[in-house]
Order: structure tokens, then sequence, then C-alpha cells
């Protein structure tokens, strides 16, 4: 789900790399105005303030710039969450690290989130499948890491490792939720309270 479209990202010019990241949050904001099905190449160029023709010079259908709002979206949610994770020291302190920064990221960039969610829901793959279902292990890599080396060292309670990250994902992702039902809400008492309960949850004393 979160494989960069093909491209020349390698030799892309400063001017190519701005004029396509301005395409892709006029997608953003097409697609959660309006929805998946009703962003068109012409409503997203409207929003970009540019031709139609233009928006398909730097990508090649609709499918693949909203398939880049969803690479780019999860693309920022895991290098924050990565970055908050490395410097943390100890099983339970990473899971904190991993909630807080991404609870703090789907608060801060509300827009892209909720507008990746719609497209992965909506999108169906060459064989039918929505994109969300499409299984990836790299999405959960790093927090199925943190909770078997938590079950593994007695931080966490035992239990399965696929029902622990389904665990953790389901408390995290609410945030997701809310933000598509209202833009606008504020997140600050579910961040406050989603780590102290998926912490109990898994067994463990809060970090």
């Amino acid at each position: 789900m979160r494989s960069e479209p093909v491209g020349r990202a390698g030799s892309r010019s400063f001017t190519e790399t701005a004029r396509r990241e301005q395409l892709t949050w006029a997608a953003v904001r097409t697609v959660n105005e309006l929805g998946y099905h009703r962003a068109s190449l012409a409503e997203i160029a409207k929003r970009a303030d540019i031709a139609k023709s233009a928006v398909v010079y730097y990508f090649s259908s609709k499918e693949t710039l909203l398939l880049e709002v969803v690479r780019s979206a999860f693309a920022a949610l895991g290098e924050e969450v990565l970055a908050a994770v490395r410097d943390a020291d100890g099983t339970a302190a990473r899971l904190r690290a991993y909630a807080d920064a991404y609870l703090g990221h789907v608060d801060a960039h509300r827009a892209a989130i909720a507008a990746a969610v719609e497209i992965a829901v909506s999108h169906r793959t060459a064989d039918g499948r929505p994109l969300y279902l499409v299984e990836n292990d790299e999405d959960t890599a790093l927090l199925r890491d943190i909770l078997a080396r938590g079950i593994d060292d007695g931080t966490f309670r035992p239990m399965p490792l696929d029902v622990a990250v389904g665990l953790a994902e389901s408390v995290l992702d609410r945030s997701i939720t809310v933000v598509q039902r209202d833009p606008h809400a504020d997140l600050g008492e579910l961040r406050r309270h989603a780590v102290p309960f998926l912490f109990r949850a898994l067994g463990a004393a809060d970090a």
C-alpha cells in the first residue's frame, strides 16, 4: 500500500518536486472535500490553480496521484514514529514513544492522514481488493518488534503477537477515525488516555 509509484524520484529538480508536493496537497484537499470517487484530476487541478494537462505531466493518472497521497502520508508518519522510538530506552519506553509520536502526528497532520485513509478504503487493486486490506509486513514491522520483545522479556503479558498488534493498532487508529468524522476534533483527551489504556490492555505498568 505504501510503495512509491513509478517515477523519476532520483532525478527530479527542485521545481518538479515542489510542483508534485503542491499537487499532492491539492489532492488531499479534494479527497477530503469531495471524497475519493469525485476527486477527479479536473477538481484537483482547480484546487492547485493549474491546468489539468499540467497535472498529467507530473502524474500520469488520478490513480498515480492518489496513491502518492497514501505513500507520502504514511511515509511521513512512519519516519516520525521511527525517530521517536530510536531515542527511547527500554521496551515500555519504546512503546510509549511509538504511541505518543503516532497520535501526535495524526493530530498535527490530520488532513493528509484522513485523505490517505479515505483513498486506502475506497481504492481497489487490479484484483479487486480494497487497498487497506493488502497486507504489508513492513507497515507493522516496528510495532511488531516492540511488542514481540516486550512479550518475550515479560514487560507485556503473554499473548499471541497478532493479538497484541491488533490491540495496539485499534487503540491508536481511533485517532484517525475521530478526525475523519470531525476534521476539527480535539484529540487532547484521547491522547491523554490512549497510552495508559494500551498499557493496561497489554498487562504492563505505564511507562
